[in-house]
């Protein structure tokens, strides 16, 4: 047992955060703490931590033990290249080594023999720490770990400071887990992680022997990780013993017998209520009245469960566009280096396309070609007719002015409507009463997150482009988000991680990788599973690769070689099919489009009024259908075979 918890309570003031809270914490455990905000979650951890002591109960953690937390906002992290401050705080194997430096400097510097006895001591201690925390090959490690997050060997080099906020919470995340901790409590672990990190972390976590608290917005990631899940709510801790789906499903039993009983406890009330009120003033009925008073007194009000508040969100009915709603053609783009090249994509009306990748491969970049709002360096995009785009961008902030109140932040998207009506759309966002004279800029990410999809509401789309639509949104907004979505009848480009968006939403998936955009052939849950079996597959070929004597560094150039390789031979295999697949989209789209036009008159009263004519078109609407379908299979035949 790591840690013991005994009938713990913890007030601020007046107001009691929960009490009567116990728990064991045991070597292994995997646990997911949730409950709506303000629920006590953050204040747990903290006792946790040590930072804060309960009010009441008992707390014990046991001798030796390490626990270590990652928090949800960045904390102060070390400069430096990237792998020495990663390495110099990975807690116990870190320290082991400095103090052996430090016990070496001084042996230098003394003559004294006892001296020298008492320095070798230490020196003896120390080197058994930096022995059993595997401390001599902490850089390899910490190489693996990186990688393993997302850093190129490359990056390793790199001054700390240039990283991004996220990347630097990449790298405190490493230093952690290279700890090797008993208690590893992680706070919104994925928020800056794409997909194949996020898998990477799952797999790290499965092996990992100590145990972990997690809180997080992410139902996926917890599925998979954890097998116990503590609630916090009306001031109680509740244990669920499952992933996160079982607590759902036992939540939502939990909170149908929870209303039932209180339905039974509101009508018994009601009727002990009603006996009083009916004979308080008669004198005979005195002690009858007296005794359902008292009996009043002693009803605990049964609670059902806590509403969070849900978004209302309904996408408006957007007007039909063309067949075609955008193409990139020939498209690359390029800052200081090149971010993709030679990008050909098509959207068809009615699509749902999902766009993954690792963080910087060029995801938000393409996002922002196809809304137009950022032009490319070579190639072009074609706008179909009748298209009307709506765009979410992750960086909410680029189109929110935060001295703007959020009333005419919607004012200046449709300065025809009321205050009345802004004020409603508003309000099926969470902001309610003077929530709506705020300035922007004193919002939270959520809340801001939410603004920006109001925004989008208040014009009809048919074309929708989301970049992380979900990040900082609790589930039940996620929840509300995806259910709205799945019934917008328009096109859309979805561009995140969250997987349980992309599962519910997406048909179609494109990989951004290496400066290429490629369709994968599959659902999302099928390239997820993919990704999840190349990553298992890496950690158990890790030893083997280790033993062959190349360091990391090396098997990363012979990884690179190898597929740049099978990339070179691939191509050249797959140009002449290719050509050949562009030729029939070339034939097919006139077709398509000439279908349509007969489909059209077909449907004229005047023409089908003329039964001559009406025969020819039938003909002729039949002769283009068929030359439709042969084209069809035959670029299914050469897809295939590209694909084998």
């Amino acid at each position: 047992m790591i840690v013991n918890a005994s009938a713990l309570g913890m007030r601020f003031g007046a107001e009691d955060i929960f009490e009567n809270v116990s728990f064991t914490i045991n070597r292994g455990d995997r646990t997911a703490l949730v409950g709506v905000n303000g629920a006590g979650k953050t204040t747990l951890l903290k006792i946790l931590m040590g930072e804060l002591d309960p009010a009441s109960g008992d707390f014990h953690v046991s001798g030796g033990v390490r626990i270590v937390h990652l928090p949800q906002q960045m904390s102060r992290f070390p400069d430096g290249p990237l792998l020495d401050p990663v390495c110099r705080e990975a807690g116990e194997a870190a320290r082991a080594l400095e103090q052996m430096r430090m016990i070496h400097a001084d042996l230098e510097n003394t003559d004294d023999s006892g001296r020298q006895k008492q320095l070798l001591d230490k020196l003896s201690s120390a080197h058994d720490i930096a022995d059993s925390t595997d401390a001599f090959n902490i850089g390899s490690r910490a190489e693996k770990v990186l990688s393993g997050l997302g850093f190129t060997v490359d990056d390793f080099s790199k001054p700390m400071e240039d990283f991004s906020g996220g990347w630097r919470m990449r790298g405190q995340l490493a230093s952690l887990l290279l700890s090797d901790p008993d208690l590893l409590l992680l706070d919104e672990p994925t928020n800056h992680l794409d997909l194949e990190a996020r898998i990477w972390l799952e797999e790290y976590l499965r092996k990992f022997k100590g145990a972990v608290w997690v809180i997080s917005h992410d139902p996926g990631f917890l599925d998979r990780v954890v097998s116990r899940v503590f609630e916090l709510e009306f001031g109680e801790l509740s244990s669920y013993t499952g992933n996160y789906s079982f607590y759902e499903l036992k939540k939502r039993e939990d909170i149908s017998r929870r209303e039932k009983q209180a339905k039974h406890q509101t009508e018994q009330i009601e009727r002990i209520t009603r006996f009083i009120k009916r004979f308080k003033a008669t004198e005979s009925k005195r002690f009858q009245v007296r005794s359902r008073e008292k009996m009043l007194e002693k009803i605990e009000v049964i609670q059902t469960h806590r509403n969070p508040g849900h978004m209302r969100l309904r996408f408006p009915d957007p007007p039909r566009s063309g067949k075609v709603v955008a193409r990139l053609e020939d498209v690359s783009k390029r800052y200081d280096r090149p971010v993709f090249n030679d990008v050909n994509l098509e959207v068809i009306r009615g699509e749902r396309i999902g766009i993954v990748g690792k963080n910087g491969e060029g995801k938000s970049t393409l996002s922002r070609i196809l809304a137009g709002v950022e032009n490319p360096t070579a190639g072009s995009l074609v706008i179909g007719s009748g298209v009307a785009s709506g765009f979410y961008t992750q960086e909410v902030d680029q189109n929110l002015d935060p001295g703007l109140s959020l009333l005419e932040q919607l004012a200046i998207i449709s300065p025809s409507s009321s205050d009345k009506e802004l004020r409603s759309i508003l309000g099926g966002f969470l902001f309610t009463g003077d929530d709506v004279f705020k300035k922007t800029g004193i919002l939270s990410g959520g809340e801001k997150s939410r603004l920006a999809l109001a925004r989008i509401l208040l014009s009809p789309v048919n074309f929708l482009i989301l970049d992380e639509p979900t990040n900082h949104l609790d589930i039940f907004s996620r929840n509300v988000l995806s259910e709205a979505l799945e019934k917008y009848p328009g096109t859309l480009v979805l561009i995140s991680h969250d997987e349980q968006l992309l599962s519910n939403l997406v048909e179609k998936v494109y990989e951004v990788q290496n400066g290429g955009i490629n369709l994968f052939d599959g659902s999302f849950d099928y390239y997820l599973r993919k990704k999840q079996e190349r990553i298992r597959r890496m950690f158990e070929s890790a030893k083997s690769v280790s033993t062959s004597g190349k360091s990391p560094r090396e098997a990363e150039r012979e990884r690179k070689r190898r597929e740049a390789e099978q990339r070179k031979a691939l191509y050249a295999s797959q140009k002449k099919i290719r050509t050949s697949i562009n030729r029939i989209e070339r034939k097919l789209l006139p077709l398509e489009e000439k279908r349509e036009e007969l489909e059209g008159l077909l449907q004229d009263p005047e023409i089908i009024s003329d039964s001559t004519r009406l025969v020819n078109l039938q003909k002729e609407h039949a002769y283009v259908c068929q030359e439709i379908q042969d084209y069809e299979k035959m670029w299914d035949e050469l897809a295939s075979e590209m694909d084998t």
